[in-house]
């Protein structure tokens, strides 16, 4: 079984590879960001919650080292039951906030997935639950803390499987599972549905890649607190490991998000240029009457309609026949009361067509 002193160290230094790789995560989202910001909107509410949880992340990362200098080096050795005594009660104000860091990380993030899942519905009625959801989640991590301050004084609640902390643990678990996944699951149902809609016009949508980063972001997430959930239950030790992975995590998904989505997006843009940008292929032919033709061109895109004008020069002897309007030719060519079909180009002179095609 996992001692509490190597659960320890075992949780730090995972939370410590986790942390380095939320750190490449957020130079990448700030890069993201503000590489076209002079095209695009800023939206400063996102990025605001980014550099809060990385913020975050990096103080629950900067009280775990302080919790181990402490247990092996400071107060540790100084118990009776040494580091595994000092791991074991909650009794210490680094524990106090750590568990409150770590909490307003949760409410961050279920905030922030609420409000995507508003957006793409625009509809209070749909993300009803959840609000209720995240607001119960907010009273429960409140009366978390509340119980873990009382630990200070209280050796009875020393312990954080008790009935007391217990109790409050299991809910702040539950709460934040439930609330994240009813909202994932409600945003990616409205992207499933506009992406199925546009399917039948677009040979593959470009939101299928945006489906897959919610629902990828969404479950793993879920996966970690489900995992953290089943420890604590069972009273585990592996609760404090998975617990302290968790804080990073949330910090790399967030950020996986913004990331994968925008480069999905300008993928989309540069792929859609590329297409309406594209040098048409023309095949000339030339008839009797010098009439060219269009043949063989398309480019795909439905009921867009573009007017062609085409100009013809040719570098001929002026003659009488030019002077006459389109559809009437000279008597010495054709017998009386003929017509030609169209235009009569067989001489000269700047002539002009324009049409009309779909392209």
């Amino acid at each position: 079984m996992l001692s509490l002193s190597e659960a320890a160290v075992l949780s730090t230094t995972l939370e410590a590879i986790l942390y380095g790789f939320s750190l490449f995560m957020f130079i990448l989202t700030f890069r993201t960001v503000f590489r076209n910001y002079r095209r695009r909107r800023l939206n400063y509410g996102m990025f605001a919650a980014t550099c809060a949880l990385l913020l975050l992340s990096s103080a629950e990362m900067g009280v775990n080292v302080a919790r181990l200098y402490q247990g092996f080096i400071s107060r540790g050795p100084t118990l009776p039951g040494g580091s595994e005594e000092y791991f074991s009660a909650a009794t210490d104000t680094t524990f106090l906030l750590k568990s409150c860091l770590y909490n307003v990380q949760t409410i961050i993030l279920d905030a922030v997935v609420i409000y995507r899942a508003y957006v793409v519905w625009q509809s209070l009625l749909i993300v009803l639950v959840p609000v209720a959801g995240w607001c119960g989640l907010v009273a429960v991590c409140i009366g978390l803390n509340v119980s873990f301050s009382k630990t200070l004084t209280d050796a009875q609640t020393r312990d954080v499987f008790g009935e007391t902390t217990g109790r409050w643990i299991t809910a702040t678990y539950s709460l934040t599972l439930a609330t994240n996944l009813l909202t994932t699951v409600i945003l990616a149902l409205k992207i499933w549905q506009v992406a199925r809609r546009s399917a039948r016009y677009l040979s593959e949508s470009s939101l299928t890649p945006i489906l897959h980063v919610i629902v990828e972001s969404g479950a793993i997430y879920s996966i970690t607190v489900a995992a953290a959930l089943v420890a604590f239950l069972l009273k585990s030790n592996v609760v404090y490991v998975i617990l302290d992975m968790i804080s990073p995590i949330i910090s790399i998904v967030f950020s996986m998000i913004i990331v994968r989505v925008s480069s999905n997006t300008e993928s989309g843009r540069q792929t859609f240029s590329a297409s309406t940008h594209r040098s048409p292929e023309w095949t000339t032919h030339f008839p009797r009457n010098l009439r060219r033709r269009r043949e063989g061109s398309s480019f795909g895109m439905g009921d867009i309609s573009i007017e062609i004008t085409e100009a013809v020069h040719i570098d001929r002897e002026v003659t009488p026949s030019d002077l006459k309007p389109p559809g009437i030719v000279p008597g010495d060519d054709v017998t009386a009361g003929s017509t030609t079909p169209e235009f009569h180009r067989r001489d000269a002179g700047p002539v002009c067509k324009a049409s009309e095609e779909p392209v």
